[in-house]
């Protein structure tokens, strides 16, 4: 039995900012840690273990796969380099996650209107 979108939710912020990394095209390892790291102000590290892990997790899930080269990538990429992208599951998981967030948002200004 395969897994459902919504069996995915809600997502960890690690993955929610992994596979937001891989959801547009197909990045290297050091490549999603950089615009997680960049995208997160820091608040959010991740070392090569954690990333690496996380990677197989998400894979092993159908949410992440590798995948060749990129062209525009080939010239500047090391041999060693592994490239990663997000599945057609992963971006209906994502989409449905941004919308969980909006609506957990709308629902907290409602509560407290004094942050909105």
């Amino acid at each position: 039995m395969s897994a459902t979108a919504e069996s995915f939710l809600p997502l960890k912020p690690v993955h929610f900012h992994i596979l937001l990394s891989l959801a547009a095209r197909a990045t290297h390892g050091y490549g999603v840690r950089q615009q997680v790291e960049e995208r997160t102000a820091g608040r959010i590290v991740l070392v090569a273990g954690t990333l690496y892990e996380t990677l197989q997790r998400l894979t092993r899930d159908g949410l992440v796969e590798e995948t060749e080269t990129p062209p525009e990538q080939e010239e500047r990429a090391s041999s060693r380099w592994r490239f990663y992208r997000a599945t057609a599951l992963a971006k209906q998981v994502l989409a449905l996650e941004v919308a969980r967030l909006e609506s957990d948002i709308a629902a907290a200004r409602a509560e407290l209107p004094a942050i909105g």
